[in-house]
This record gives C-alpha cells, sequence and structure tokens, in this order.
C-alpha cells in the first residue's frame, strides 16, 4: 500500500473515533436523552453518519436507543468500562459506609447494583454474620423485572424499559412501578431465588440525571418476614437517600 494510502486510511479511523467521542460526550451532557438530527448537528456531523456511529455505539454498549421516544442516552458499558478510572470509583466509596451501617441497623445482607442495559449488575455487598443469608456477589448480572434493585430502577425512571417489560404481562408490571414509586421502595418475594426476598430503593443520582443505581437488603424469607418490610424499606430508602447526598 503507497505511504499516502495509508495514511489517510489511518487519519480517516482517527476521525471516526473523534467523531465517536463526541457524540459520546453530547450523550452525556443530555442524560434525558437527544434526537438524532440534534445530535448530529451539535457534532457538525450529516445525519446519517451520526446515526452510523450511533449504531455502532450502540452494538457495544456505549450508546442506547429509547425506540418509543426515538432518543439515543449513553449506555452501561461507559459506567462500567469507567470504573477503571479511580474518581469513577466514587459510587461504590459513597455507597460501602452507609451499606455497613445498613448492614448493621437490619442485620441483613446489603447489596449494590446498577443497570447493564436490561439486566442489573451488582458492584458491592456487605453480607451479615447470619448462618442464612443471600448471595450476590459482585460481577453478577440479574434480570431488572425479577428483582428489587431493578424494579426499584425502573418505577424510579429508569429508561428505557427492558424488553421484558413490554410484552404480555406488562401491564401487571406496570402497576407494581406506581405502588414501587408511591412508597418509595421495592420487592423482590421470592422471584429471583426461592426462599429470599430482597428490599430495594433507588439512589437518586446527582444533577438529575437519571437513576442507574440501586440498594438492597436481601435475606431469607423466615427472617424478611411481612410485618418486617415496612421498617426494612424506611431503612433502605433513608441509605440510598443518604449515598446520594454523598454523591
Amino acid at each position: 500500500m503507497p505511504a499516502a494510502t495509508a495514511a489517510t486510511g489511518a487519519t480517516g479511523s482517527v476521525q471516526a473515533v473523534t467523531r465517536a467521542l463526541d457524540l459520546l460526550r453530547i450523550l452525556a451532557e443530555t442524560p434525558g436523552g437527544i434526537g438524532l438530527s440534534p445530535a448530529a448537528r451539535k457534532a457538525g456531523l450529516a445525519a446519517s453518519t451520526a446515526h452510523r456511529l450511533l449504531n455502532t455505539l450502540a452494538a457495544r454498549g456505549w450508546a442506547s436507543f429509547d425506540a418509543p421516544h426515538n432518543l439515543w442516552r449513553v449506555g452501561p458499558e461507559a459506567f462500567i468500562t469507567g470504573q477503571a478510572f479511580d474518581p469513577a470509583r466514587h459510587l461504590a466509596a459513597a455507597a460501602l459506609p452507609v451499606m455497613q451501617r445498613l448492614m448493621e441497623r437490619s442485620g441483613e445482607t446489603v447489596n449494590l447494583a446498577i443497570r447493564a442495559d436490561d439486566r442489573m449488575l451488582y458492584l458491592a455487598q456487605v453480607e451479615c454474620a447470619e448462618m442464612m443469608r443471600a448471595f450476590a456477589r459482585p460481577g453478577a448480572r440479574v434480570p431488572m423485572i425479577s428483582t428489587g434493585v431493578g424494579k426499584a430502577l425502573l418505577a424510579a425512571g429508569s429508561r428505557p424499559l427492558p424488553v421484558q417489560a413490554t410484552g404480555t404481562g406488562s401491564e401487571g408490571l406496570a402497576a407494581e412501578l406506581a405502588a414501587i414509586a408511591a412508597r418509595g421502595w421495592a420487592l423482590d418475594d421470592e422471584e429471583q431465588s426461592i426462599g429470599l426476598r430482597c428490599v430495594a430503593a433507588a439512589i437518586s443520582p446527582p444533577r438529575g440525571l437519571q437513576p442507574i443505581a440501586a440498594l438492597s437488603i436481601s435475606g431469607p424469607t423466615a427472617r424478611i418476614s411481612d410485618d418486617r418490610l415496612d421498617a426494612l424499606g424506611r431503612m433502605v430508602v433513608d441509605a440510598a437517600a443518604d449515598i446520594g447526598r454523598t454523591l
């Protein structure tokens, strides 16, 4: 290949990366979502070029498309990959002291999770001292609609809705999410694992961003009984608010 052609190819590759990063920055600056045309205009790109780049980002998880509203947003990979940069670990650093206090107050295991596409990714856990306790190891991924942390995020306005929440039976889920939003906490009542319950609340992010993280108390049904649900719900809501204020 002639030197000039090689240089042109390299320059073209760098230009594509630069344009994609510009689009990613624009998505980050518009947490409520942005349409294709405004995103292309802000990036100084043709709509067709912006669409191609956004689809590439979405295929890798760096962007996500809210089809019902025709809006593009930052994808979960941006958060997950960003954890390699120390300042981005602020969420876990802020949460762990609060999680420790919540574990001591509730006597149950406490978990921190974030959204990753249509699933929840567990980031951290503080185990209780009980012989029988719930386990959701950091790095584990679980469905949103069958977990307390996932339902708490959806009720708090996390979008788009996962695929599982838009098919048959979605009316029942919508009613459940409305009830969660009204009381402030969600319940996984043996939906993810038989014999285990989870009470969870969304963590309010800074600067009005979409909620992406949630906190939960989990344990066996023998200890997380019906008469404890309200008290545990208030505990996890208060703890999630503490983390949000720290952020």
